[in-house]
C-alpha cells in the first residue's frame, strides 16, 4: 500500500478531472452524479460528495473496490482531507438519508428488493449501471447503420 499523501484543492479537481484525459473521466463523473441523484441522496450531505468520489475513484481503479476499508475509503479520505472512518460514516449516513426519505426511489434503483443497502451493494450497483451506461453509449455511436445509408448513397450516385 503505498504511502497516504495529502492534496491540496487544485490536485483534488486534478483527481477527479485529469486534464490528459478529461472526457471519459467526466463522463463518468456525470454518470455518478446522476446513479447518485437516482437513489435521492441529498446534494447537501458530506456522503453525496464522497460517494460520487467513491464511485468515480472504482471506475477509475477496480483495484480499489476489492477492499473498501483498507483502500477505497482511505483514497476518498485523502482527496477530502478527513478519516477513512468519517468517509464511511458519512456515506452509510447518506445512503440511510435516502431510505428513511423515499425508499421507492431508493428501490427502484436496486433490481432486487433491500430495505436499506449496504456501501458495496451501492457501489456494485453503480459500477454495473456505468458499465451498462458505457456499452449502450458506444453502441449508439458506433452504429452500423450509418455506414449502410453512406455505401447505400454512394452506389446510387454511381
Amino acid at each position: 500500500m503505498s504511502p497516504i499523501t495529502l492534496f491540496s484543492a487544485e490536485q483534488r479537481t486534478e483527481v477527479l478531472f485529469p486534464q490528459n484525459n478529461g472526457l471519459p473521466i467526466e463522463r463518468t463523473v456525470l454518470a455518478a452524479k446522476q446513479f447518485v441523484r437516482k437513489m435521492c441522496i441529498r446534494s447537501h450531505l458530506r456522503g453525496y460528495s464522497y460517494l460520487i468520489t467513491a464511485i468515480v475513484l472504482g471506475k477509475k481503479e477496480p483495484y480499489l473496490l476489492s477492499s473498501l476499508t483498507n483502500l477505497l475509503y482511505p483514497a476518498v479520505a485523502e482527496i477530502y482531507h478527513t478519516t477513512p472512518n468519517a468517509v464511511e460514516r458519512n456515506i452509510r449516513s447518506a445512503i440511510e438519508s435516502a431510505a428513511r426519505n423515499d425508499p421507492e426511489q431508493l428501490q427502484s434503483v436496486f433490481y432486487y428488493h433491500t430495505r436499506k443497502p449496504y456501501i458495496s451493494e451501492v457501489l456494485a450497483v453503480a459500477m454495473e449501471t456505468l458499465l451498462l451506461d458505457q456499452e449502450i453509449g458506444d453502441v449508439s455511436v458506433h452504429e452500423p447503420s450509418s455506414d449502410k445509408q453512406t455505401a447505400a448513397v454512394s452506389s446510387s450516385a454511381l
